[in-house]
């Protein structure tokens, strides 16, 4: 191997007049001694022990081990605990002339014994009480030398001539290749060296050493032997070295100067935020593991004194090389601070794989040589020469350290891993420890940890990063309870909470109870506009913040003199309006639905109970608001009150909360309450009310019929509308720096409508949970609500009306809430801080709400997507692999984050990656193999996949979020399959279908749904499915807004004839017939629900007939509108006429059609211009220019097909019905084939007159008079079966799995009358019973 004229050369440290320049440790320690025999050496306690008093105990102990024939290379035990005695134990042995080989007494006892017997101990010098255990250790043929046989009086009679040199003075067990420990053996020259070196570098003379580190690290001997060259060691107490807060009190109390640690310990002290108090402490050694430039930053700022960041393997006697760090010049571009030049003594070689030494900044393997290096392995010559091999241009042994490293330009040598932990990923050479510290970079991770695992399903070799989060940093919610929820949103489950409506009571629940149908289901776009509004913003694209805008949003709301309206007044259509604000929102670019008022986790778990008396005819009772189908379901009577009262109930439903929250959760509910009635009180003076706060009356829940578990929230009453008293709330507003606020930073008072400045102190991004961090990042302000009223029950509840109502301003600011305290000591880091500042300038403290926000662009304001809301879609651990592919290539990105509670560690301090790696054989995740796709379908859909989620393999069952996707890329996604395939798939099916295969189903059912005729207009999971017959022309699209109303999936069974290339059926008995036939190859059970409107209940009642002629149950046949619309034109009667373009009462049927009425101006037009189908085809596309024009001439030649046909009463007669029928007839109507005497004998229907008309039926407010009128089981089905299955064998093939899912699918259908999408089934395999 040729040498380097680049390598540091060799140098002698210095020596001085007490000590020879060949010496050995006891002629230093006598040295010191003969300089200052009575200075302190070691301290235990109140103790101390002088140098004299240490060298008399060391040598009367190795009298002892003299006596027993220990001499030069014998290896003595030393067996005891971090004490003054431990530290005598070991200058006994040296003064004997042997070598100390330390047993830490935390070490495993396999691993005691092992080192024991490998090195051949005859005698071990041990702790007295650890003496018994210590005799379960070795073999019968070894001495146990007790450590009190220092005590013994008689002179010591050491012989003058002490060790040599080349003698041994200590053997340290190193972890080995083949799992195996392996012993080093150190010389006195070697550690001698050592000790020199940090005496003349770092003034050892003069410091005071705190002795923690365990006895069998190697870092520990120079805390051990500190004694040697001057220094004072503060001996430690037993497991000092895991407790931060321990050490920080022993160097409080000794007066320590010197400390010496691992970057885990020390990344623990600083988190202790007590660091800074240890004024003694003048330097901080750190080594064993690289140190990382963001953990060197933090220890200067908390602790500004001398930070060395020390190198060195064990084979190199502690450190071969050292680097202190200046603040000033730490390069924060690297990820490792340098482990600086050599030591005196010592040289490095760095060379390439083929041992040729390397120039400039070329990593390559560390080599060392010099007087530190170790004499070898115990009993272990061939792995002595492999890694001890000489440089054949000097003959100087060189050391191979396995380390990979490069030079700086100034000479300086960087750390860059270890030969042995490259690895080779995606075709890439990568070195862990680069990655890791990368991983460490991050300011949310206190640890990292790398392992490479082969994928069970590719057989590839994924990268995955074990992280401990800084709690310092990385708050979580659920402070002191970090559910795996908070660390990764992997499991989706705060979504599927959402999307599943768990605060909501379920059908089982209200079922039998009286509904009342509210008016105005369908939002209007002035409701729609407020609440999409009204967002948890995490961006922030408006104009700059200034005073006059936080003033003009801080300034109480005037809503000038609004008249107040009594409650007698109250008309049912206008609470309905009122009461539609709390319910849900949708749209096409949302995953997630909407509400108008914010919810913690967006769980809605807060449910509003009403209190009615007097009102819309209904009895006095407490009524359940149904968000989702907008209507109220008595819950049970209530004592009758004179006059007109609408009180509000709020109750939190635990079950809701908890899958997220397992802490605060009233506080949560509560803020919850206040953020409902907040929007309430933003909403409700527009209708000259208002609401206040009610008597606080927790017995109010045993009237709702609620779990018991449920929480009692408040009471508000509503009333007319007067101005609302202050809030008992004192606002806080901290400015942000750099963000363009004309505010200097800091901490304002909002008092009197003016700000007042407070402190400089803010909320710091560390105060919000790690999810929230970047949106602080991007915030010009935060707000600050401090709760003062004295009534309990409102603290929280004040809280959240506050935020609500600022977050419904007209001034384009928005806001995030970002923390709160807790009344069960779970604050949140923001309340500490907040209540911190306030305690220092003595204002009142109390229950705290605090938000970040800034000014947000209007296109900002009126977005419907989920740019706001990805916070739903990814948590800590996401984030930070998010975090990681801005800072790495994509052949080093972890595949995967998983975050620990606790990283663990070796006995020395450092990651233990075989526990690491243990944790993950014990959970082997996935076990589904690797699919690649199998048809054009599935790979087209798969090359979509891969680009959305940037992932090179994707199996079909991969699951799309376990992928990386979320929200923003799952809109993506759906918007490009559908239009890629010409679906119209809706957002939510990536959470019904994840993945490829299902997916591919999904597309594939939509094509043949679309050749069936079953139109999907309400597709809510909740109860069997409506199947629908539209007017004439069979169109079914203007039947989405009944649909949508009634509650239940809902199919428009569309005409034969509207799709290209069908010809219409000339009978309404075919017509039934192959309605019936895609109606059964959609379900092929009954029972069946059948509706139909206008013409199509014609069609609907030839259905039912039908299907009970086959032995099917009808369990609704609901008949809209039978009767034919009056028109009134100059010619004819109304009901006269072929389908002629010629008669005028078929032109004005047909155009209604399309305009949805008979009458008005454009009926007027079209009788007056059309001709021919070709006029009208021209006429509806100037009056309806979004139709399609070949569509139009399809409905016009269904309509004419279909004009004339009806049933005769003959044909009645034969088609009897033992379905039960409603017939719901609207005002205006001429009289229908239903009103006739043998109609009424075979149908015996229920009759129901409406006030709407023909066409109005269909619009607001008409389709709910539809809905008011029909039986509850109309609207709802609560049966939604759920089978769980346990089964033996281990695994089933495809086929048995497929027959088993669809035989006890239809015995489900079969016996609950429920849809095939309202089954759920889950199938567990088991080893044994």
């Amino acid at each position: 191997m040729p040498t380097t004229p680049a390598t540091t050369e060799a140098r002698e440290p210095g020596t001085d007049a007490h000590e020879p320049a060949a010496a050995t440790l006891p002629d230093l320690l006598d040295a010191q001694v003969r300089a200052d025999p009575d200075a302190v050496a070691v301290r235990h306690g109140p103790a101390g022990i002088t140098r004299r008093e240490l060298a008399r105990r060391a040598r009367t102990l190795a009298a002892h081990l003299r006596a027993r024939g220990t001499g030069p290379d014998d290896r003595v035990g030393l067996f005891a605990e971090p004490s003054a005695a431990l530290v005598v134990g070991a200058w006994g042995i040296l003064y004997a002339s042997a070598a100390y080989l330390p047993l830490a007494p935390d070490y495993p006892d396999e691993r005691l014994r092992y080192m024991a017997t490998d090195a051949g101990l005859r005698i071990v010098v041990a702790q007295d009480d650890l003496v018994e255990r210590l005799s379960d250790l070795v073999g019968p043929g070894t001495s146990i030398v007790p450590l009190s046989a220092w005590h013994d009086a008689s002179p010591p009679d050491v012989p003058r001539h002490g060790p040599r040199p080349r003698d041994l003075a200590y053997v340290i067990y190193t972890s080995g290749s083949t799992g195996r420990p392996k012993g080093v053996m150190i010389e006195h020259r070697s550690i001698v060296s050592q000790l020199r070196w940090l005496r003349d570098t770092y003034r050892l003379d003069e410091a005071v050493i705190l002795q923690k580190t365990p006895m069998s690290f190697d870092a520990a001997q120079w805390e051990i032997l500190a004694p040697a060259c001057g220094g004072t060691v503060v001996a430690g107490t037993p497991g000092l070295h895991r407790d931060p807060e321990a050490i920080i009190e022993t160097i409080r109390r000794h007066g320590v100067t010197a400390l010496q640690c691992v970057p885990t310990l020390l990344r623990a002290l600083v988190d202790t935020d007590r660091l800074g108090a240890c004024t003694t402490l003048r330097q901080i050694f750190t080594g064993g593991e690289a140190l990382s430039t963001t953990l060197a930053a933090d220890v200067l700022r908390a602790h500004p004194g001398t930070l060395v960041n020390l190198y060195g393997p064990t084979e190199c006697t502690i450190n071969s090389s050292a680097f202190t760090v200046d603040p000033a010049t730490l390069d924060h571009a690297q990820q490792s601070v340098s482990i600086g030049r050599p030591v005196a003594g010592l040289r490095y070689v760095i060379v390439d794989t083929d041992d040729v030494p390397v120039t400039g900044d070329t990593v390559g393997e560390l080599l060392i040589g010099g007087i530190q290096l170790a004499r070898g392995y115990l009993h272990r010559p061939a792995l002595t020469a492999q890694r001890f091999v000489p440089d054949p241009a000097t003959g100087e042994r060189l050391y191979r350290t396995g380390d990979l490293a490069a030079r700086h330009h100034d000479g300086t040598v960087r750390f860059v891993g270890r030969v042995d932990n490259q690895v080779k990923l995606r075709g890439f050479r990568v070195e862990l420890d680069e990655v890791r510290l990368a991983v460490e970079a991050h300011q949310w991770v206190r640890h990292a940890g790398m392992l490479v695992r082969d994928d069970r399903r590719t057989g590839h070799p994924h990268l995955l990063a074990f992280v401990e989060l800084n709690p310092r940093e990385a708050a979580l919610m659920d402070q002191g309870r970090q559910e795996a929820h908070h660390r990764s949103k992997e499991s989706r489950l705060q979504v599927r909470a959402q999307l599943s409506h768990v605060g909501v009571r379920t059908p089982e629940e209200l079922a039998g109870r009286a509904a009342l149908a509210l008016p105005g289901a369908e939002p209007t776009e002035e409701q729609v506009r407020r609440v999409f509004a009204r967002k948890t913003y995490r961006f922030y694209e408006g104009p700059p913040v200034t005073r006059a805008d936080l003033l003009a949003l801080l300034r109480p709301a005037a809503h000038g003199d609004l008249p107040a309206r009594p409650l007698d007044q109250l008309d049912l259509a206008t609470f309905g309006e009122i009461l539609r604000y709390l319910g849900q929102f949708v749209s096409d670019e949302r995953l997630l639905p909407k509400y108008g008022y914010a919810s913690p986790g967006a769980l809605n778990a807060t449910q509003l109970y009403l209190e009615i008396h007097q009102l819309w005819g209904q009895p006095s009772g407490y009524y359940y608001h149904h968000p989702l189908t907008h209507e109220l379901f008595l819950i049970g009577p209530a004592t009758p009150q004179p006059e007109p009262t609408v009180r509000l109930h709020l109750v939190g439903r635990r079950r809701a909360i908890e899958p997220v929250y397992r802490n605060n959760i009233r506080e949560v509910l509560e803020i919850e309450t206040g953020h409902l009635v907040g929007l309430l009180e933003q909403v409700l003076p527009g209708y000259g009310l208002t609401v206040t706060a009610a008597d606080h009356a927790p017995p109010t829940i045993r009237h709702l019929d609620c779990a018991d578990d449920d929480l009692y929230l408040g009471s508000f009453t509503l009333t007319p509308y007067t101005p609302p008293p202050p809030d008992e709330i004192d606002v806080y507003v901290q400015v942000h720096p750099d963000r363009g606020v004309d505010l200097p930073p800091g901490q304002y008072l909002h008092r009197d409508g003016d700000l007042v400045r407070v402190d400089d102190a803010l909320v710091l991004r560390q105060h919000v949970i790690a999810i929230n961090q970047q949106v602080y990042d991007r915030a010009a302000i935060g707000i600050s609500m401090v709760s003062t009223t004295p009534t309990r029950w409102r603290r929280y509840v004040d809280l959240g009306r506050a935020l609500q109502r600022l977050s419904m301003n007209d001034l384009d600011f928005g806001f995030m809430s970002s923390g709160y305290s807790s009344d069960t000591g779970h604050d949140l880091p923001s309340a500490h801080r907040l209540r911190g500042i306030l305690r220092r300038h003595g204002l009142p403290d109390g229950p705290s709400y605090f938000a970040v926000g800034g000014r947000v662009s209007p296109a900002q304001v009126a977005g419907r997507g989920m740019k706001e809301d990805v916070v739903h879609m990814k948590g800590p651990a996401e984030l930070i692999r998010d975090d990681l592919a801005g800072r790495l290539p994509d052949y080093m990105l972890p595949n995967k984050v998983v975050i620990v509670d606790r990283m663990p560690l070796t006995a020395n301090g450092k990651t233990d990656l075989t526990a690491l790696a243990a944790r993950v054989a014990d959970d082997p995740g996935p076990q589904r193999p690797f699919v690649a796709p199998r048809t054009d379908l599935e790979r087209r859909i798969a090359r979509l996949w891969k680009e959305a989620v940037r992932q090179d393999e994707v199996s079909v069952h991969d699951d799309f979020f376990a992928c990386g996707g979320n929200s923003l890329i799952a809109v993506a996604l759906i918007n490009r399959l559908n239009r890629v395939f010409g679906a119209a798939l809706p957002m939510q099916v990536i959470f019904d279908s994840p993945t490829v295969a299902q997916l591919a189903r999904r597309i594939a059912q939509r094509d043949q749904v679309s050749r069936s005729r079953l139109v999907p207009l309400a597709r809510t999971r909740e109860g069997r499915s409506v199947y629908c017959w539209p007017g004439l022309g069979g169109y079914p699209m203007n039947l989405r807004l009944l649909a949508g109303t009634v509650g239940r999936p809902f199919h428009g069974v569309q005409a034969y004839g509207v799709n290209p290339g069908e010809e219409p059926y000339r009978t309404i008995s075919r017509m039934a017939a192959e309605d019936i036939r895609a109606i059964r190859e959609r379900q092929p059970r009954g029972p069946y629900t059948l509706w139909g409107y206008s013409f199509g209940t014609r069609v609907a009642v030839e259905a039912a007939y039908q299907l009970e002629q086959a032995g099917e149950q009808v369990d609704q046949l609901v008949l809209i509108a039978p009767g034919s619309p009056r028109v009134r034109v100059s010619a004819g009667p109304a009901t006269d006429g072929p389908a002629s373009f010629a008669s005028p009462t078929y032109l004005a049927v047909l155009c209604s059609v399309f305009a949805g009425t008979v009458s008005g101006p454009v009926i007027e037009e079209c009788l007056a211009t059309v001709v021919d189908e070709e006029t009208f085809t021209g006429f509806v596309r100037r009056h309806f220019p979004a139709l399609d024009l070949p569509l139009v001439r399809r409905i016009t030649r269904v309509v004419a097909r279909t004009y004339g046909l009806r049933h005769t009463e003959a044909e009645l007669a034969r088609r009897p019905v033992r379905a039960p029928v409603t017939v719901l007839r609207t005002r205006g109507d001429q009289e229908s084939f239903l009103d006739t005497a043998v109609a009424r004998r075979n149908l015996s229907p229920v009759v129901v007159d409406l006030a709407a008309d023909h066409y109005a039926v269909l619009r607001e407010p008409g389709v709910h008079q539809v809905v008011a009128a029909l039986p509850a089981r109309s609207r709802r089905r609560p049966v939604r079966p759920h089978v769980s299955i346990t089964h033996l064998p281990i695994a089933l093939t495809d086929e048995q799995h497929n027959r088993l899912v669809t035989a006890v699918t239809r015995a489900m259908t079969r016996a609950f009358g429920c849809d095939e999408d309202a089954v759920s089934i889950a199938l567990e395999a088991v080893l044994e019973e």
